[in-house]
């Protein structure tokens, strides 16, 4: 489901001939849009120079993230990687001197009450010599890992956001392939909410749109999956959903 404009840096370091191997980078940015939404039907384009660096596209594509991941772990079992998808890991493993050691994957095969059903398996430990934590901002494993050595101290408090988004396939005379879009503005500015928009168009007719909302909004009762409703009614979103589909 994952669209995503990926910075190919890091893949020209690892794969420098990752063309060739066929990675599923098909859609070079073509185009590069940010918009200030000021009402429910208006808006105004940023200029290019007023953009942040950080947030220009240039030498960047419009991906499918499962698909780059999918190819990514092909490439890793290619050097010997075992891959374990499906396995979610449940502990954090220590040495004695309080360094890790690895960790243990959950128990399969556990009913809804909680006992091991005829199908049960137990879980396994897997010990590093490095364990790398790649879990997002509020993984269950991470925040024990940030509570047993103090991670935060000196450090600002975190920022959360949600992020929701849809995947559409929409008319092909609508589609414009490598057209990366972001903004800001309306519906959030009407409600005291921070956040921004995206839209992309990736390959096969199809974009990847979607917000994300600051969860530090004053009003309990902003919804933001409803805020981006109403934020597809816009006259600039509108006219590419039009007469699509969401998949």
């Amino acid at each position: 489901l994952s669209g995503a404009v990926l910075e190919p840096r890091a893949l020209n370091e690892l794969f420098p001939n990752w063309k060739e191997e066929g990675a599923p980078l098909n859609v070079p940015v073509t185009e590069d849009k940010t918009y200030f939404l000021l009402s429910d039907s208006t808006h105004k384009e940023a200029p290019h120079w007023m953009v942040p660096k950080t947030m220009h596209n240039d030498g960047n594509y419009v991906v499918s993230l499962g698909n780059v991941v999918r190819w990514l772990g092909q490439k890793a079992e290619e050097l010997e990687v075992s891959v374990f998808p499906g396995f979610a890991a449940s502990e954090i493993l220590f040495h004695e001197d309080g360094s890790v050691k690895g960790i243990q994957t959950g128990d399969m095969g556990i009913g809804k009450d909680g006992q091991p059903t005829h199908n049960f398996a137990p879980g396994y430990e897997l010990h590093a010599k490095y364990t790398l934590f790649a879990e997002g901002c509020r993984g269950h494993l991470g925040k024990r890992l940030i509570a047993k050595y103090n991670l935060d101290k000196d450090a600002d408090p975190q920022h959360y956001g949600i992020g929701i988004k849809e995947l559409w396939e929409i008319d092909p005379a609508k589609h414009q392939e490598g057209l990366v879009m972001h903004g800001t503005g309306w519906p959030f500015a009407e409600t005291g909410t921070a956040g921004g928009w995206w839209l992309y168009h990736g390959e096969n007719n199809q974009v990847s749109l979607g917000v994300i909302a600051d969860l530090s909004y004053d009003n309990p009762h902003v919804y933001p999956f409803m805020e981006m409703q109403r934020w597809k009614t816009h006259p600039l979103i509108k006219q590419f959903l039009e007469g699509g589909k969401r998949i």
